[in-house]
C-alpha cells in the first residue's frame, strides 16, 4: 500500500528524534566514563585497566583475538609513540591472568 508524503516525513521525524535521544544516551554514559577516571593518575589508570582485563578474561568476554582487533582498530589513530604503548598494553594484558 503506498504511503503518502506527510506520513513518511512524520515517520522520519520519529525516527530522527530516537536516533537523537540514543546520542545523548551514549554521549551521557561516554561523560560519566570520562568523569570516572579523569582524576586518575597513571598508576591507578593502569591497576584499573588491568583489574578490569583480568575481571574480562575471567568471564570469558576478553581473549588474544579480541585484543588484536582492538589494536587494529585503534592503531591507524594513533602516532608511532602511542602504537608502541598499544602493543606493550596489549602484550602485557594478553600476558597477564
Amino acid at each position: 500500500m503506498p504511503r503518502d508524503f506527510k506520513s513518511f516525513t512524520n515517520n522520519q521525524s520519529k525516527n530522527t528524534q530516537n536516533d537523537k535521544v540514543s546520542q545523548n544516551d551514549k554521549t551521557s554514559e561516554y561523560q560519566e566514563i570520562i568523569d570516572k577516571y579523569k582524576d586518575m593518575d597513571n598508576n591507578e589508570l593502569m591497576s584499573n585497566l588491568f583489574s578490569e582485563a583480568s575481571k574480562l578474561k575471567r568471564e570469558g568476554k576478553l581473549d588474544s583475538s579480541t585484543l588484536s582487533n582492538l589494536k587494529s582498530s585503534l592503531s591507524p589513530f594513533l602516532n608511532s609513540e602511542q602504537q608502541d604503548m598499544l602493543s606493550s598494553l596489549i602484550r602485557a594484558i594478553d600476558d597477564s591472568k
